[in-house]
Protein backbone atom coordinates (compact mmCIF):
# COMPACT_ATOMS: atom_id res chain seq x y z
CA UNK A 1 0.00 0.00 0.00
CA UNK A 2 1.49 3.16 -0.86
CA UNK A 3 0.25 6.56 0.85
CA UNK A 4 1.83 10.45 0.09
CA UNK A 5 2.46 12.73 3.01
CA UNK A 6 3.61 16.44 3.06
CA UNK A 7 7.14 17.48 4.32
CA UNK A 8 7.17 21.60 4.50
CA UNK A 9 10.51 23.20 3.22
CA UNK A 10 11.89 26.37 2.22
CA UNK A 11 8.11 26.77 1.11
CA UNK A 12 7.02 24.32 -1.13
CA UNK A 13 5.32 21.32 -0.06
CA UNK A 14 7.09 17.99 -0.50
CA UNK A 15 4.83 14.86 -1.20
CA UNK A 16 6.68 11.80 0.27
CA UNK A 17 5.56 8.62 -0.95
CA UNK A 18 5.62 5.63 2.04
CA UNK A 19 5.18 2.04 0.65
CA UNK A 20 4.46 0.06 3.82
CA UNK A 21 6.58 -2.72 4.08
CA UNK A 22 8.28 -5.10 6.64
CA UNK A 23 9.61 -3.00 9.68
CA UNK A 24 12.95 -1.81 8.12
CA UNK A 25 13.09 1.51 6.62
CA UNK A 26 15.10 2.79 3.80
CA UNK A 27 15.37 6.23 1.69
CA UNK A 28 14.92 5.97 -1.51
CA UNK A 29 15.82 9.30 -3.38
CA UNK A 30 15.11 9.70 -7.00
CA UNK A 31 16.94 11.37 -9.81
CA UNK A 32 17.37 14.96 -10.17
CA UNK A 33 14.14 16.70 -11.09
CA UNK A 34 12.56 12.79 -11.73
CA UNK A 35 9.01 11.76 -10.66
CA UNK A 36 8.98 9.01 -8.29
CA UNK A 37 6.34 7.13 -11.17
CA UNK A 38 9.36 6.26 -12.41
CA UNK A 39 10.74 4.41 -9.74
CA UNK A 40 7.58 2.82 -9.05
CA UNK A 41 8.42 -0.59 -10.40
CA UNK A 42 11.52 -0.81 -8.54
CA UNK A 43 10.51 0.89 -5.39
CA UNK A 44 7.24 -1.76 -4.75
CA UNK A 45 10.17 -4.30 -5.26
CA UNK A 46 11.83 -3.29 -2.57
CA UNK A 47 8.61 -2.25 -0.45
CA UNK A 48 8.85 -6.44 -0.01
CA UNK A 49 11.38 -6.25 2.41
CA UNK A 50 11.43 -2.42 3.86
CA UNK A 51 8.96 0.54 4.21
CA UNK A 52 10.29 2.56 1.69
CA UNK A 53 9.95 6.34 1.93
CA UNK A 54 10.19 8.18 -1.45
CA UNK A 55 10.26 11.91 -1.85
CA UNK A 56 8.81 14.11 -5.26
CA UNK A 57 11.30 16.72 -5.54
CA UNK A 58 10.60 16.53 -9.30
CA UNK A 59 9.93 19.37 -11.87
CA UNK A 60 6.68 18.18 -12.71
CA UNK A 61 5.15 19.06 -8.93
CA UNK A 62 6.76 21.98 -8.05
CA UNK A 63 7.55 25.25 -9.77
CA UNK A 64 9.81 25.88 -7.49
CA UNK A 65 13.37 23.75 -6.47
CA UNK A 66 16.47 24.09 -4.11
CA UNK A 67 18.78 26.07 -6.16
CA UNK A 68 22.19 24.26 -4.46
CA UNK A 69 23.16 21.12 -3.57
CA UNK A 70 23.03 21.67 0.27
CA UNK A 71 19.46 22.13 0.84
CA UNK A 72 18.72 19.31 -1.26
CA UNK A 73 20.78 17.39 1.29
CA UNK A 74 19.01 19.69 4.32
CA UNK A 75 15.39 18.33 2.93
CA UNK A 76 16.88 14.54 3.11
CA UNK A 77 18.01 15.31 6.49
CA UNK A 78 14.76 17.14 7.55
CA UNK A 79 12.96 13.78 5.96
CA UNK A 80 15.07 11.41 7.46
CA UNK A 81 14.73 12.85 11.54
CA UNK A 82 10.74 12.75 10.25
CA UNK A 83 10.39 9.59 9.31
CA UNK A 84 13.43 7.06 9.91
CA UNK A 85 16.89 8.70 11.37
CA UNK A 86 19.19 5.49 10.97
CA UNK A 87 17.60 4.03 8.07
CA UNK A 88 20.16 3.14 5.31
CA UNK A 89 19.72 5.63 2.33
CA UNK A 90 19.93 4.61 -1.75
CA UNK A 91 19.11 6.81 -5.18
CA UNK A 92 19.52 7.05 -8.49
CA UNK A 93 22.08 10.07 -10.14
CA UNK A 94 21.31 13.18 -8.20
CA UNK A 95 20.21 10.72 -5.38
CA UNK A 96 22.55 8.40 -5.26
CA UNK A 97 25.18 11.55 -4.48
CA UNK A 98 22.88 12.86 -1.66
CA UNK A 99 22.58 9.44 -0.52
CA UNK A 100 26.69 9.53 -0.40
CA UNK A 101 26.69 12.78 1.57
CA UNK A 102 24.58 11.59 4.09
CA UNK A 103 25.81 10.58 7.64
CA UNK A 104 23.66 6.86 6.90
CA UNK A 105 24.84 3.81 5.41
CA UNK A 106 24.32 4.83 1.44
CA UNK A 107 23.80 2.34 -1.32
CA UNK A 108 24.54 4.50 -4.75
CA UNK A 109 22.29 3.93 -8.29
CA UNK A 110 24.93 4.93 -11.19
CA UNK A 111 25.60 8.21 -8.87
CA UNK A 112 26.03 11.67 -10.21
CA UNK A 113 29.43 12.56 -9.46
CA UNK A 114 31.34 15.61 -9.91
CA UNK A 115 33.65 15.71 -12.60
CA UNK A 116 36.00 18.37 -14.55
CA UNK A 117 34.08 18.71 -17.66
CA UNK A 118 31.49 21.65 -18.80
CA UNK A 119 27.92 22.02 -19.70
CA UNK A 120 28.63 20.87 -23.74
CA UNK A 121 30.73 17.54 -22.70
CA UNK A 122 27.36 17.17 -20.30
CA UNK A 123 25.16 18.09 -22.30
CA UNK A 124 26.56 15.73 -24.89
CA UNK A 125 26.64 12.77 -22.78
CA UNK A 126 23.12 12.99 -22.42
CA UNK A 127 21.97 13.33 -25.58
CA UNK A 128 23.69 10.54 -26.45
CA UNK A 129 22.55 8.74 -23.82
CA UNK A 130 18.76 9.52 -25.13
CA UNK A 131 19.57 8.21 -28.57
CA UNK A 132 20.38 4.86 -27.19
CA UNK A 133 17.36 4.87 -25.31
CA UNK A 134 15.06 6.13 -27.88
CA UNK A 135 15.97 3.52 -29.98
CA UNK A 136 15.62 0.33 -27.54
CA UNK A 137 18.91 -0.38 -26.20
CA UNK A 138 17.35 -0.30 -22.67
CA UNK A 139 14.10 -1.74 -23.47
CA UNK A 140 10.97 -0.94 -23.62
CA UNK A 141 11.25 1.10 -20.33
CA UNK A 142 13.93 2.56 -21.50
CA UNK A 143 12.10 4.13 -24.76
CA UNK A 144 9.05 5.22 -22.80
CA UNK A 145 11.76 7.10 -19.73
CA UNK A 146 13.53 9.16 -22.26
CA UNK A 147 10.65 10.31 -23.92
CA UNK A 148 9.22 11.16 -20.76
CA UNK A 149 12.59 12.74 -19.64
CA UNK A 150 13.73 14.59 -22.22
CA UNK A 151 10.41 16.70 -22.12
CA UNK A 152 10.71 17.27 -18.50
CA UNK A 153 14.25 18.83 -18.84
CA UNK A 154 13.52 20.66 -22.30
CA UNK A 155 10.26 22.35 -20.25
CA UNK A 156 12.33 23.16 -17.76
CA UNK A 157 15.38 24.48 -19.42
CA UNK A 158 13.45 26.64 -21.46
CA UNK A 159 10.31 27.85 -18.34
CA UNK A 160 12.51 27.30 -15.45
CA UNK A 161 15.95 27.22 -15.96
CA UNK A 162 16.99 28.34 -12.17
CA UNK A 163 15.47 25.23 -11.27
CA UNK A 164 17.40 23.20 -12.95
CA UNK A 165 21.21 24.79 -13.75
CA UNK A 166 22.97 25.93 -10.75
CA UNK A 167 22.30 22.59 -8.67
CA UNK A 168 24.18 20.78 -10.66
CA UNK A 169 26.48 23.73 -12.54
CA UNK A 170 28.06 22.87 -8.92
CA UNK A 171 28.96 19.43 -9.94
CA UNK A 172 31.11 20.16 -12.77
CA UNK A 173 34.34 21.71 -13.52
CA UNK A 174 36.03 20.76 -10.55
CA UNK A 175 35.84 17.79 -7.63
CA UNK A 176 35.10 19.78 -4.55
CA UNK A 177 35.97 18.85 -1.22
CA UNK A 178 32.16 18.97 -0.30
CA UNK A 179 30.84 16.61 -2.35
CA UNK A 180 33.21 13.73 -1.29
CA UNK A 181 31.37 10.64 0.36
CA UNK A 182 30.24 11.41 3.90
CA UNK A 183 28.58 7.87 4.64
CA UNK A 184 30.05 5.37 6.89
CA UNK A 185 29.90 2.60 4.10
CA UNK A 186 28.84 3.41 0.95
CA UNK A 187 28.18 0.92 -1.99
CA UNK A 188 28.13 2.29 -5.34
CA UNK A 189 26.53 0.15 -8.04
CA UNK A 190 28.04 1.65 -11.56
CA UNK A 191 26.58 0.78 -14.93
CA UNK A 192 29.13 -0.62 -17.49
CA UNK A 193 27.44 0.86 -20.51
CA UNK A 194 27.12 4.32 -18.49
CA UNK A 195 27.70 6.83 -21.35
CA UNK A 196 27.31 10.14 -18.52
CA UNK A 197 29.95 9.50 -16.47
CA UNK A 198 33.44 7.76 -17.70
CA UNK A 199 34.83 4.93 -15.46
CA UNK A 200 37.99 7.19 -15.24
CA UNK A 201 36.03 10.14 -14.08
CA UNK A 202 34.60 7.24 -11.11
CA UNK A 203 37.98 6.21 -10.42
CA UNK A 204 39.09 10.19 -10.10
CA UNK A 205 36.67 10.75 -7.50
CA UNK A 206 37.11 8.32 -5.67
CA UNK A 207 40.47 8.05 -5.14
CA UNK A 208 39.83 11.17 -3.26
CA UNK A 209 37.88 9.94 -1.17
CA UNK A 210 38.27 6.89 2.16
CA UNK A 211 37.99 3.89 0.16
CA UNK A 212 37.94 1.98 3.01
CA UNK A 213 34.61 2.73 3.45
CA UNK A 214 33.31 2.21 0.06
CA UNK A 215 32.61 -0.65 -2.08
CA UNK A 216 31.65 -0.69 -5.85
CA UNK A 217 29.65 -3.20 -7.91
CA UNK A 218 28.74 -3.01 -11.45
CA UNK A 219 25.72 -3.62 -13.29
CA UNK A 220 25.56 -4.46 -17.31
CA UNK A 221 23.02 -1.98 -18.74
CA UNK A 222 23.26 2.10 -18.63
CA UNK A 223 23.03 4.41 -16.38
CA UNK A 224 19.49 4.97 -16.25
CA UNK A 225 19.21 1.04 -15.38
CA UNK A 226 17.10 1.78 -11.84
CA UNK A 227 14.51 2.95 -14.46
CA UNK A 228 15.00 0.32 -17.08
CA UNK A 229 15.47 -2.53 -14.89
CA UNK A 230 13.51 -2.48 -11.72
CA UNK A 231 14.15 -6.07 -10.66
CA UNK A 232 17.83 -5.06 -10.50
CA UNK A 233 16.70 -2.67 -8.27
CA UNK A 234 15.35 -4.88 -6.07
CA UNK A 235 18.50 -7.52 -6.81
CA UNK A 236 21.35 -5.16 -5.77
CA UNK A 237 19.82 -2.84 -3.23
CA UNK A 238 19.45 -6.34 -0.91
CA UNK A 239 22.69 -7.55 -1.89
CA UNK A 240 24.47 -4.27 -0.68
CA UNK A 241 22.57 -3.83 2.24
CA UNK A 242 23.24 -7.83 3.21
CA UNK A 243 19.63 -8.41 3.34
CA UNK A 244 18.78 -12.24 2.75
CA UNK A 245 17.21 -13.33 -0.73
CA UNK A 246 14.03 -14.64 -0.75
CA UNK A 247 13.33 -17.13 -3.49
CA UNK A 248 11.67 -14.84 -5.57
CA UNK A 249 14.56 -13.13 -6.45
CA UNK A 250 16.07 -13.56 -9.26
CA UNK A 251 20.16 -13.71 -9.14
CA UNK A 252 21.06 -13.21 -13.14
CA UNK A 253 22.09 -10.63 -14.36
CA UNK A 254 21.50 -8.49 -17.09
CA UNK A 255 23.13 -10.29 -19.87
CA UNK A 256 25.81 -7.79 -21.82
Amino acid sequence: MVTVEQVSFDGMQVPVEVYAGPDRPLLFLPGFGVHPLNYRAGVERLARHFTVFMPDLSFRTHAELPVQVARYLAFVELMSDRYAPEAPRTGHSFGGLLALLGPRRAVALAPMIPITVGWPTKIGRAVLLQLREYVGLDGRRGVRWAFHIFGEYVRTAALRPHCLFPSVSETLGEIRAEFLPTAPHSTLILARRDRLYLQSEYDSYLSLSDTSRIETRYVSPGHDWPVTHPELVEREVLEALRVEHPASVARTDIPA
